[in-house]
């Protein structure tokens, strides 16, 4: 398996903390349960870890986690195969709680071997805890989503028929380099089964509100420290700029705002938030739904 080139992607840790913390104002299943035993997991080992987890329990974006969860949950829902590949799953529950919905469906989670192995470490426990039995329609593998040899060793457990690739929070902490390669291999992928690619990792560089600024360059240098990631080069220009990039790798581009969720939400009163808020949080993140052209 090739390494990952732009900085150590295993210390990404803290963010992966700061999301969970933010799911917990959600009624998605398992949030709660996942951030107590993630809480165990992750523990700061430097100062701009420990200031970066600070900071996350003191914004208010728990709407925009929110919903991105539950607008790919939409788009999982509109565009049924059966088989789910979660690229970079992290520590989140979607695969847990859709293959206990659903015994019919083959869900396989790819991460880097250190992640996956504190989520089979977190699922087991978290299953222990709950008197529930680990789902046989759910694996956790390791690998990069930056090996093809990697992501097509994980479809293994599917059929050859259609699959769904998902993932968020990924291409931030990827150069454009390496997006192309997770583009390359997600259409190998495709065009071999068939289905879809479903993110929400449209990542612009252009800031939701002004008064932002400053919290969000914060975070940004925090996570360069304790990562060597810099998020904000990674990110793109503008969406017509993103667009382009993913038709350019060869997919066609299906658009889906998270306002489409905007009433779903359950989260905005716990944290005080009003709805003008929640809608500039929501305006401009999008979820895109591509296949192979």
């Amino acid at each position: 398996m090739s390494e990952p080139t732009n900085g150590n992607y295993e210390k990404v840790g803290p963010t992966a903390w700061g999301v969970a913390w933010h799911r917990t104002f959600s009624d998605i299943q398992y949030a709660k349960e996942i951030f107590e035993e993630l809480d165990r997991i992750v523990k700061p080992t430097d100062a701009a870890q420990i200031a970066y987890m600070d900071s996350a329990r003191q914004s208010k974006i728990a709407p925009q986690i929110e919903a991105r969860y539950k607008l790919i949950d939409k788009m999982i829902a509109a565009n049924p195969t059966g088989q789910i590949l979660e690229l970079a799953a992290g520590l989140v529950g979607r695969g847990l709680a859709m293959t206990q919905a659903d015994p019919s469906l083959t869900y396989v989670e790819l991460d880097l071997p250190e992640m996956a192995r504190n989520k089979r470490v977190l699922l087991q426990n978290l299953a222990a805890q709950n008197g529930i039995k680990w789902p046989g329609n759910l694996y956790v593998e390791d690998g990069n989503a930056l090996d093809q040899d990697s992501v097509m060793a994980a479809t293994r457990h599917f059929a050859p028929k259609p699959v769904t690739v998902v993932h968020e929070g990924l291409l931030r902490y990827l150069s454009f380099d390496e997006k192309r390669k997770v583009a390359d291999n997600i259409r190998a992928l495709l065009e071999k089964f068939g289905g879809a690619w479903i993110t929400s990792d449209i990542t612009l560089k252009r800031l939701l509100k002004t008064e932002q600024k400053e919290e969000r360059e914060d975070n940004r240098k925090r996570i360069l420290l304790f990562s060597g990631i810099d998020v904000n080069a990674n990110s793109f220009d503008n969406e017509e700029t993103a667009t382009k990039f993913f038709a350019e790798s060869g997919f066609s581009v299906e658009r889906h705002s998270f306002m489409e969720v905007f009433d779903d939400l359950v989260s905005p009163p716990k944290i005080d938030l009003p709805r003008d808020r929640v809608a500039d949080l929501l305006k401009d993140p999008v979820v895109y739904v591509m296949r192979p052209i």
